[in-house]
């Protein structure tokens, strides 16, 4: 008789302990996420063009996952001071990072104390590309056409400057690669962001720049300025006029900056999934996708693996022309 009460209360404790065990275990294949507010960390300050798409974002999450969604601005540092706080956040889910171009493929070669690594995040989709619009001042540079920029260029080799908002940034890389790919020597001008380089290109003092459409799009559309290319696989539909480089015949500047949606390594896949379904939801619907288009960015989603391989290769491509230059010193 006790020995068949010792076994009972046995099976009971072990029945017990096996139910208590299984909220955790749901909870740790993230099962029942989400169960609170995810923060969606996004690493510039509060009111430009990749922050308006994060809270776009975010508004469609809340609506899918039935939990609010919330956008933290951690700026500083080039963009690395967002991507170091997730990479250190608990892998649960609750916490994202709206990852862009630079601070997985240029600052791993550009800052040397770099406190984060690629492989510390899981990727999870991608948002849109973002392509940068070789544009001159007519008025400063008498061309017409990308084919009559790289002419002028190689007739007056190391006379044709551009300008860039700061040393090792894409705007700067595309026009070094642009050097490379095309055979000219133009010179890059630092600013301290696009508005003093946009200040100066309009009033010819640099007669270029490569840098986003968007910022340009008025004075574009008045004719003080022109965009000879765009460094994209196709044109962009909210600006067709203008020739990819692909198309030029120049595959290999078609780099873009990009943002997507990363998680600290570790993050369930379970999880991962779910987000990933929900993101692509976003990205698609009208709301979402209109506004990109109309920001001059091209609405785009993807597999982690997908997101994975496109890391892979701009890091490849940046990495390589930051050697070949000598390196560069981030401002």
């Amino acid at each position: 008789m006790h020995s068949f009460l010792r076994a009972a209360l046995k099976s009971l404790t072990c029945l017990a302990v096996l139910g208590a065990l299984a909220p955790l275990t749901a909870v740790a294949q993230g099962g029942s996420w989400p169960e609170r507010p995810i923060t969606l960390v996004v690493p510039y300050t509060p009111g430009g063009q990749f922050d308006a798409h994060a809270r776009l974002l975010a508004k469609s999450l809340t609506t899918q996952l039935n939990q609010s969604v919330v956008v933290e601005n951690k700026p500083g540092a080039g963009t690395t001071l967002g991507a170091e706080y997730v990479a250190r956040a608990k892998p649960d889910g609750y916490t994202l990072l709206m990852a862009g171009a630079t601070m997985f493929t240029i600052a791993p070669h550009t800052f040397p104390q770099l406190r984060y690594k690629i492989e510390d995040f899981q990727t999870v989709s991608l948002l849109n590309q973002l392509p940068m619009a070789l544009i001159v001042n007519p008025s400063a540079l008498p061309v017409k056409s990308f084919q009559e920029f790289v002419a002028y260029a190689k007739a007056n080799p190391g006379k044709v400057d551009y300008a860039t908002t700061g040393p090792g940034v894409a705007t700067h890389l595309l026009g070094e690669l642009t050097k490379a790919e095309v055979g000219i020597d133009i010179q890059p001008v630092h600013y301290k962001g696009t508005g003093p380089g946009m200040i100066d290109l309009a009033a010819g003092r640099v007669p270029a720049t490569f840098d986003g459409y968007l910022a340009y799009a008025p004075m574009l559309k008045e004719g003080k300025l022109t965009a000879l290319a765009i460094s994209s696989d196709k044109r962009l539909p909210g600006a067709p006029d203008i020739p990819s480089f692909a198309e030029l015949g120049y595959p290999g500047l078609s780099m873009s900056s990009w943002a997507g949606i990363v998680v600290p390594k570790g993050t369930p896949l379970t999880i991962v999934d779910k987000l990933q379904k929900a993101i692509v939801a976003a990205v698609r619907s009208e709301e979402v996708s209109s506004r990109m288009i109309a920001d001059a960015t091209v609405p785009m989603t993807s597999t982690p693996a997908e997101f994975d391989a496109l890391i892979k290769r701009d890091d490849a491509v940046w990495g390589n022309l930051i050697r070949k230059i000598g390196g560069v010193k981030p401002e």
